[in-house]
């Protein structure tokens, strides 16, 4: 998929696609006096790790080198990124150093999945194991989870974990559980949103205390001239993701960390608004990057939904192609410069934190995981941002790194979000509560040739769809209508052969596996919080 576009007519189109860095030799050079903690993760050099004094630290009790049986957990996570946003297996020209490491010395998962690639879905599915039918949440709403769903943090506390999490947790809304089931949060929940009633979180008052209110953010990216995109224009370290990587290195340097930990850090970005610092969106808005694959009229052979879609979040970006589409690929590489600068200044910050873990010598006995609650069409499909099945929405990242325990390579088998919650309490040696409805990955982390499922199933706003190898379909009850996707013959997904024919016994036999699949038919689904 490197190297190539669909121009409007259908025809590829190659395109020059250079690494490229963060900073540039200019800003390299005048930051070269801040310290070693500025660099990116894979171009440090760390002191060699007293190896025996941190497996004291772990009472490991032989020196074996063996993994302990309640290794330390941290889980990364951002929004709106992609699985062609990983380096290793997606877009080769991104800056991400620290996830190209850990790519290239944990496992890859080329097809995971969002179980439902909305915010407020998608991570309630990894801290219960369940689909949006049974932990309720199908669309962005209020309320915490059922009390028969279990939650990760309260069954890693139950097996003597500390648990934290800095950052966009995104569970609910910051009223309805204030610490998110953790023993501590540091709070970063609202990109763009800080000041707003019943909003307030540690870094609104972060911000407040430098003298930056909601007003002056959030007239940024409506005033801006493609809407949501443009340069930070403050201090970097006011930056969200800044802060989140910042507050995550102050809890690692002191040691707040007690053994066994289960650390989140959750990024805000590269969700929108799409502003990254200069530096690091530079490179990107002097490529000729892809622009999303998609042709005039895609939407009108579509279900109904996704022309819903099109509007929501932020709508103004599509009026602004509607009403002149010469500007679309301008507006579309703008949008996508930003998002890429976003994800290298987000790699940055956490390699700090990895980096750290490694001088301390606890890196290579930590689980490290980093995932996305769902992607971005950037584009694709004549849409911007999330909600959909299609490869750009709902494939995300999911790279796991443990050198005692994990394989490295590239992971072709089928995984979801719904699978995180038993797999993370699998490596920790915890029980398995019953109500999970997730697979334990163990198996494929362990051999890369495993496979512990043939289908995955995606759920959102009471649609659902099925992922097999070849096929991809999505029915859409409420509507009355679906889409089919020959994903060999179609890979950017652009052609629905729902009403085709010649595809009949393939609709019927997927739809069949789907409505085997639902408890419920038509899903009972409602947007009021609950």
């Amino acid at each position: 998929m490197d190297g190539t576009r669909l121009t409007r007519d259908g025809r590829a189109a190659a395109v020059t696609l250079q690494p490229v860095a963060c900073t540039s030799r200019r800003g390299f050079l005048r930051q070269a006096g801040v310290g070693a903690l500025a660099l990116p993760f894979a171009r440090c050099t760390p002191d060699t790790p007293d190896r025996s004094e941190a497996g004291a630290r772990r009472g490991a009790a032989d020196g074996s080198g063996q993994a302990p049986d309640r290794p330390n957990i941290l889980l990364v996570t951002t929004d709106y990124q992609s699985g062609m946003d990983v380096p290793a297996i997606g877009h080769r020209f991104l800056d991400m150093p620290t996830l190209d490491r850990l790519s290239r010395e944990g496992a890859t998962f080329r097809r995971h999945y969002s179980t439902a690639p909305i915010c407020i879905p998608a991570r309630n599915t990894w801290i219960t194991g369940q689909y949006p039918h049974t932990h309720g949440k199908w669309e962005n709403i209020g309320g915490w989870v059922p009390e028969t769903s279990p939650v990760l943090m309260a069954e890693l506390g139950a097996h003597g974990y500390q648990t934290t999490a800095v950052g966009k947790l995104h569970l609910g809304f910051p009223d309805d559980e204030p610490l998110g089931g953790f023993d501590r949060w540091v709070s970063a929940d609202r990109k763009g949103n800080f000041g707003a009633a019943g909003q307030q979180d540690d870094y609104a008052a972060f911000l407040a205390e430098r003298g930056l209110v909601r007003d002056d953010y959030l007239r940024m990216g409506v005033e801006a001239p493609t809407p949501h995109v443009y340069d930070w224009p403050w201090d970097e370290s006011w930056h969200i993701d800044h802060y989140v990587g910042a507050r995550a290195l102050e809890i690692v340097e002191r040691g707040e960390l007690r053994e066994p930990w289960f650390f989140w850090v959750s990024f805000n970005g590269p969700h929108n608004p799409w502003d990254p610092p200069a530096r690091c969106s530079a490179p990107y808005k002097e490529m000729d990057l892809p622009l999303g694959h998609t042709f005039p009229g895609e939407l009108d052979t579509k279900p109904t939904d996704h022309t819903r879609l099109r509007f929501n979040y932020t709508g103004d970006i599509p009026r602004l192609i509607d009403s002149d589409y010469r500007r679309r690929d301008q507006i579309i590489h703008a949008i996508r410069a930003g998002h890429y600068g976003n994800l290298s200044f987000i790699d940055e910050q956490m390699g700090r934190v990895i980096g750290t873990l490694e001088r301390r010598g606890d890196l290579d006995d930590t689980i490290v995981l980093w995932t996305s609650d769902h992607g971005a069409h950037l584009g694709d499909h004549d849409l911007i941002h999330k909600g959909t099945h299609y490869d750009l929405s709902a494939r995300v990242p999911l790279v796991v790194r443990h050198p005692a325990s994990i394989e490295p390579g590239v992971r072709d088998g089928f995984s979801a979000h719904v699978d995180l919650m038993p797999t993370i309490l699998s490596l920790a040696g915890a029980p398995l509560p019953e109500a999970m409805e997730g697979r334990d990955l163990t198996a494929l982390l362990e051999d890369a040739e495993a496979s512990v499922q043939e289908e995955v199933f995606i759920e959102v706003r009471g649609n659902v769809s099925i992922v097999t190898d070849r096929w991809k379909l999505g029915l859409y009850p409420h509507d009355g209508e679906g889409d089919l996707y020959d994903t060999e013959d179609d890979p950017f997904e652009l052609i629905n052969r729902f009403e085709d024919g010649d595809y009949a016994d393939v609709r019927a036999e997927l739809s069949e596996r789907i409505r085997d699949f639902s408890p419920v038919w038509p899903p009972t689904f409602s947007v009021v919080g609950g």
